[in-house]
């Protein structure tokens, strides 16, 4: 049942920890407003009737597989111009005064709303938009992630694109939620590959994934603050090598199982491959977010799903991944500088 809170007739139900009842869970309130959204909302029901259509295909890379998924829906996000007089031009499309008339969201711990994403990739699919428009930053949000991935557990876990690497709106504070265990490389990472310890904060540890085709940082801990110290630790050497002084390029992927958080951090080093920008046939229209680099690729064109073989992803990964060498220079100064 739609709960209104205050006169925001945009709250379909409120969740703050501090002060709901006992067995309110944040994981079914985005149920109940997936099931009511979609009886409300005829385009995101025909956003998830799109999904029920895609078509899947798994690709072996040797080390590592990644999944694709022809979804032409989402040529809204792949396609979309992210250039700062592209974005000035355009109304936000997250700001609550912008919002379609039907869409309805979660208040959430005060500042943020739920929102059901319009366009889905997977069978559950939200947006966490600040109520106040301002730029996507994580730095002074590590803690809102971690605190998210654990309201959210264990159904849902949380992703973050950075403003130069995958958010359609850089403009606008926001993460994004979707089922747990829905990236390949969550059941990767645990296949018994090398994962090695590189670097602690107090209890929590980062370490460095091997043989994915792709720069990976696995974060994990059971102590918020720990955490928080560790991902910070990595922002401030990521930072460092960073000439423009703004957030490093990257994106999260953050999950919260058995009283202990596991993030998985993907540094950056160019926004869309070169593919992006080719001519004709030779064109591949992929974006690489969270989503792709979590080795689900989204492909809204069904000539690219067709042609995507492995040399290509492996081409993708390598284009848009941050270089070996600033790797291994972040890995040398973790190793000697942590605790």
């Amino acid at each position: 049942m739609e709960r209104n809170i205050g006169s925001d007739s945009r709250i379909f139900a409120e969740f703050n920890p501090e002060d709901i009842k006992a067995g309110v869970r944040l994981p079914d309130l985005c149920e109940e407003l997936l099931n009511r959204q979609k009886i409300d909302w005829p385009r995101l029901a025909d956003g998830y009737k799109a999904v029920a259509q895609s078509q899947f295909r798994t690709v072996d890379c040797g080390d590592f597989s990644v999944v694709l998924q022809f979804n032409p829906q989402r040529i809204v996000s792949s396609a979309a111009r992210l250039d700062p007089a592209s974005i000035a031009a355009r109304p936000c499309f997250l700001c609550p005064a912008n919002l379609p008339g039907e869409q309805r969201g979660i208040l959430y711990r005060r500042d943020f709303l739920v929102l059901c994403n319009p366009f889905p990739i997977f069978s559950q699919h939200f947006v966490i938009s600040h109520r106040i428009h301002r730029p996507q930053f994580l730095e002074g949000q590590i803690d809102t992630v971690l605190l998210l991935a654990r309201d959210l557990a264990p159904s849902l876990s949380v992703f973050y694109n950075g403003p130069s690497c995958g958010a359609s709106a850089p403009d606008h504070l926001h993460f994004q939620a979707c089922p747990a265990g829905s990236l390949p490389i969550e059941a990767q990472i645990d296949d018994g590959r090398p994962v090695p310890v590189i670097a602690r904060h107090v209890s929590a540890s980062v370490c460095r994934a091997e043989r994915l085709g792709r720069a990976v940082l696995v974060i994990k801990g059971s102590d918020l603050t720990d955490l928080e110290g560790a991902v910070k630790k990595v922002l401030t050497v990521m930072k460092a090598a960073d000439v423009s002084g703004a957030e490093p390029m990257l994106n999260l992927h953050a999950a919260y199982q058995g009283g202990a958080w596991r993030l998985l951090l993907f540094p950056r080093g160019k926004n869309r491959p070169d593919l992006y920008d080719r001519e004709g046939s030779d064109r591949i229209l992929i974006s690489p977010a969270s989503v792709e680099m979590g080795g689900l690729l989204v492909v809204p064109v069904e000539r690219d799903f067709r042609k995507l073989n492995a040399e290509l992803v492996r081409h993708i990964y390598r284009e848009v991944s941050v270089a070996p060498e600033f790797l291994q220079s972040w890995t040398d100064q973790l190793s000697g500088g942590g605790r």
